[in-house]
């Protein structure tokens, strides 16, 4: 063996030592967060488990809220993952059945990962303002990712099918101004008119699968299966998709 496939470039193994003990405190806050919420995702709770002491994280993360800043990007970019993939499994000639899995997608994933949803779902209290990467927005609320993706979608059929809109002008300006302003991206070229709509479906369906994860309907219902997919079929009528929309 020659003496060039022994050399390895200085720092590589620790880097890889370093890369594997971020990845494993990432990994044991998930599961504090699963299991007892974020209040239980602390710094003396993970080195309890490491076997290490506290101050020894720090090597790894700067602060407490650079770890919970990390670990909601992961989470954000999972469930952002996830969603493309199953949207991705539909043709894309096919964008109201795509809109129709994404929202299944969605409410599957936070049913079955409540304490991380309730995580993502609010915006972190530090670091807002100023420019900012992608990664540093995943960091701060699932908003931001979850409602490009479904902003896409919309942005599909809209070019595919164009739904109902609300006459030319008619929106009142104050909210015309508003819309104007998070236009771009895959919404750039479509109305305002149309951007109103898309905003009310994502409101309609998000702030429903929000309620059924975080608990606020089980007053009412023990399942809301059957809730959930009358209001995404009637959002799907007001789309004029309504014929793509079959029960699960």
């Amino acid at each position: 063996m020659s003496s060039e496939a022994l050399v390895v470039p200085a720092g590589t193994r620790r880097e890889r030592r370093h890369r594997a003990t971020v990845e494993e405190i990432k990994q044991i806050a998930r599961g504090l967060l699963a299991e007892g919420g974020a209040d239980g995702v602390t710094i003396r709770a993970i080195a309890r488990e490491m076997g290490m002491a506290a101050p020894g994280i720090y090597r790894y993360f700067h602060s407490h809220d650079d770890l919970l800043r990390e670990l909601r990007a992961d989470i954000c970019a999972e469930v952002a993952l996830r969603l493309r993939l199953a949207c991705g499994a539909v043709p894309e000639e096919n964008a109201p059945r795509r809109l129709i899995v994404g929202a299944r997608e969605l409410r599957g994933w936070a049913l079955a990962h409540r304490s991380e949803f309730e995580f993502i779902r609010a915006p972190a209290q530090d670091g807002v303002g100023g420019e900012a990467s992608d990664r540093q927005a995943l960091g701060r609320h699932a908003g931001w990712v979850l409602g490009r993706i479904f902003a896409e979608l919309m942005a599909d059929l809209w070019r595919m099918r164009p739904f109902p809109v609300p006459e030319p002008g008619s929106l009142p300006p104050g909210l015309t101004r508003q819309l104007s302003g998070i236009r771009g991206g895959s919404t750039a070229d479509l109305p305002i008119e149309a951007i109103a709509v898309m905003l009310r479906w994502w409101v309609r369906l998000y702030g429903l699968i929000c309620m059924e994860a975080l608990g606020h309907m089980e007053s009412a219902m023990a399942d809301g299966t059957a809730f959930f997919e009358g209001e995404l079929a009637d959002a799907c009528g007001a789309l004029g998709i309504r014929t793509f929309y079959m029960e699960p």
